[in-house]
């Protein structure tokens, strides 16, 4: 497999964390690439094979640090429990 075909498959994965990720509705009416940054950073640490809990932990700090969420805002164990349940689907 050359870079080409690393890149293709990541940007298919980026596509569907996307997805999942707007499908959510954290902040209504922002634009499709609102969260990229933490699709970057949750897809990174899926390659390096990061269990739920790592995942949880960035997603949080992520959504309140740099999304000024509050934690009651959103149900973190359901975000990953559906982002783990894709990855071992994909």
């Amino acid at each position: 497999m050359d870079k080409k075909d690393l890149k293709r498959i990541y940007d298919e994965y980026f596509s569907q964390l996307r997805k999942i990720i707007n499908s959510w509705n954290l902040i209504s009416g922002s634009p499709d690439d609102e969260f990229d940054s933490l699709n970057n950073k949750i897809l990174s640490q899926l390659y390096k094979n990061a269990d739920a809990e790592k995942i949880d932990r960035i997603l949080q700090s992520e959504l309140i640090s740099t999304y000024g969420l509050f934690s009651n805002e959103f149900d973190s164990e359901i975000f990953v429990n559906q982002i783990m349940k894709w990855w071992n689907l994909k």
